[in-house]
């Protein structure tokens, strides 16, 4: 099921990158995309064996180190890691949808969302059903790419400084590669457990952590590796904003094997979405508060809302691309997150309400597919501010040594502030920059390791001081 997930057009899309958008050389971002898919995968394995163990969702999981109350801002976050996901998933997928049947994007748009719905909606078994299928037809997808991409590859291709991003020179450039891959392989850590929870108790620790890892090692570092060679095997394809079935067009022309290409493409992207739309649903039913506490769900409201207005506002000085932006548009974004935010927490629904309600609100995101020079900016900002989060969570939860469901905040939730705040000085993005970062640019964005280490250390320290709480047996 993870081979299938991660051999799509996304794990592509980060490997053109590298280099269309950071300049780094093929054997840097080859050396990148190699350390960031290592320690990425090894934190999905880790909380993959959780499955079998508790037999719960991952953001359930996640309450034993956070506690219900303090549980609330991680699942409101995968919940909108989810719909991001769903929504830059479903861009890919309808480019490549559209190129290959000649349609407009709209019309492209509503056939890929339909299908993915439609999967999610059955749920666990279709969801690993279809991947059994989908891992084979993606496997001999992009081997034809790959044969193809690697004929034309130059691998001997260098620092590229008139890149968009090329600040800091080839050591950034390849922390930047690591950076990317490690924010694509941690965003599957909030849904970990997911896909292993219906394993038997007694399946092997290890088994479930080698399989986890290998599953979406193997085609992550390949396709994105690939990717950044499908860049080299393009000169002056200025590809930093391009989109990935672009670039399968600029590779093969036309004929039968781009069509085979753009084939693979759209397919990548149902196997991918139906995990982010089922996990998403899954994380919205999490963040429902049982008590119905109205202060809950507008406080959990405003402080999104409040977090949507400033990284807009920081965007519309830092980021060119964000300079159009205006005080209305922000205010609608934050008044829109907020609501949302809101509605998630203080109502629940029904699983496939759940997913449908994600497919809806994602589907809406991807209407900025309409201008596919956009799709490449967002998707690497998406990336990059994904893990700012979901980094420090994961070392938090991995670090708890404590059940502490009982109490509403634990110290889980602790050490997950802790780790954000650690990583601040260090972040390196379009829409802000940390002193650190901006004094040693070299260093490129280290913030997520930097935040998954804070994280850990912190809430280690605070499981053994701090007595535990357990819960009461009902």
């Amino acid at each position: 099921m993870w081979f299938a997930a991660n051999a799509e057009t996304a794990t592509f899309a980060v490997g053109i990158l590298t280099i269309a958008l950071y300049g780094t050389s093929f054997r840097g971002a080859a050396i990148g995309l190699l350390i960031g898919n290592v320690l990425g995968y090894a934190v999905v394995a880790a909380l993959s064996q959780f499955g079998p163990r508790f037999g719960r969702p991952q953001m359930v999981i996640s309450r034993r180190a956070f506690g219900h109350v303090g549980n609330e801002l991680p699942a409101v976050l995968a919940f909108l890691s989810g719909v991001g996901w769903f929504a830059i998933n479903s861009v890919f997928g309808a480019a490549a949808l559209g190129a290959l049947f000649h349609l407009d994007y709209l019309p492209s748009l509503a056939i890929v969302l339909i299908a993915q719905i439609a999967i999610a909606i059955y749920g666990h078994n279709m969801i690993h059903a279809f991947e059994r299928v989908a891992a084979v037809a993606l496997t001999i997808g992009f081997v034809i790419i790959a044969i193809e991409t690697i004929r034309r590859a130059h691998f001997g291709a260098g620092f590229d400084v008139h890149a968009p991003v090329a600040a800091g020179g080839e050591m950034a450039g390849i922390i930047f590669s690591a950076a990317l891959a490690f924010s694509y392989s941690i965003g599957w850590a909030p849904c970990a457990a997911d896909y292993s929870r219906y394993l038997p108790f007694a399946s092997s620790p290890r088994a479930v952590r080698v399989w986890a890892f290998f599953g979406g090692w193997l085609p992550s570092t390949a396709l994105e590796i690939l990717g950044a060679a499908a860049v080299t095997a393009i000169p002056g394809g200025h590809l930093a904003d391009a989109t990935p079935s672009q670039v399968i067009g600029q590779l093969f022309g036309g004929g039968f094997l781009a069509a085979l290409g753009l084939v693979t493409v759209t397919l990548g992207t149902l196997s991918a979405n139906c995990l982010n739309l089922y996990s998403g649903a899954m994380s919205a039913l999490v963040a429902w508060d049982p008590a119905r506490h109205a202060t809950i769900a507008i406080g959990v409201g405003v402080i999104f809302g409040a977090l949507t207005a400033l990284v807009l506002t920081l965007a519309r000085t830092s980021d060119p691309a964000a300079a159009a932006l205006g005080t209305s548009t922000i205010v609608f974004a934050a008044l829109a997150v907020a609501v949302l935010c809101g509605l998630v927490v203080r109502y629940t629904l029904a699983r496939w309400q759940a997913a449908l309600a994600v497919g809806v609100v994602g589907g809406a995101l991807a209407l900025v597919g309409a201008h596919p020079e956009r799709t490449a900016h967002l998707y690497s900002n998406f990336l990059l501010l994904l893990s700012t989060w979901a980094a420090p969570w994961a070392g938090a939860l991995l670090a708890s040594r404590r059940d502490d469901t009982a109490t509403p905040v634990a110290v889980g939730f602790t050490g997950w502030l802790a780790g954000i705040l650690a990583s601040l000085p260090f972040w390196q993005q379009a829409w802000f920059t940390g002193p650190l970062a901006a004094a040693y640019p070299a260093l490129g964005d280290i913030s997520y390791f930097v935040g998954f280490i804070a994280a850990y250390a912190v809430t280690t320290i605070l499981s053994y001081r701090i007595p535990v709480v357990r819960a009461k047996a009902s």
